[in-house]
């Protein structure tokens, strides 16, 4: 006998704001967008780390390279284990006329990649001056509307993708401050 699911699949399309803004997105097709997001997108994928760590290094030195791996173990943990029990599809399954920019699999909710991108913002300002912050902030803004405008997320995947990165820093700054008063050299 199957399993019976608690959280019904199509329950992103039952929140009319959530199809609303993503077709409002997801619809408006712009070339400059089109080939800027073909390589952009790719800055909010966890293998693009080694990019950022000089940022992290240069502005805290150790110890926000300590709080980064403590934020990032955070969202890494939390991300599979929201997205399999959710386990909600792509828009482009549950919707007719997506535009989809780049192959996907797994899950839809919530988008790992705002996660990430808003991971290392929630890290940053700790330690970054006004300016670093601000580009940490458009980085991360543009990789959540890209995730909406590829088609590979609808805009709530993003938001509590990118809620659970700015928490992930906010958490890994006390965890790594727990971490360093616990250990002696």
């Amino acid at each position: 006998m199957a399993k019976e699911r608690i959280i019904p699949p199509d329950w992103e399309l039952r929140i009319k704001w959530n199809v609303k803004l993503f077709r409002a997105i997801n619809n408006k097709r712009n070339k400059f967008l089109d080939k800027f997001y073909k390589y952009y997108f790719r800055l909010g994928k966890s293998y693009t780390l080694p990019v950022f760590l000089p940022f992290f290094y240069i502005y805290g030195k150790w110890e926000a390279l300590l709080h980064l791996t403590v934020s990032l173990l955070i969202t890494g943990i939390l991300m599979p284990a929201l997205k399999y029990t959710f386990r909600h599809q792509r828009p482009s399954k549950l919707l007719e006329d997506v535009y989809l920019l780049e192959p996907v699999g797994f899950k839809s909710f919530p988008s790992a990649d705002a996660a990430y991108a808003f991971t290392l913002l929630g890290v940053i300002l700790f330690y970054g001056s006004w300016w670093i912050i601000l580009l940490f902030i458009i980085y991360a803004l543009l990789i959540a509307f890209g995730r909406v405008y590829m088609g590979a997320h609808f805009p709530i995947d993003v938001l509590v993708g990118s809620i659970i990165g700015l928490l992930s820093g906010v958490a890994g700054y006390y965890l790594k401050g727990i971490l360093i008063a616990n250990i002696s050299f």
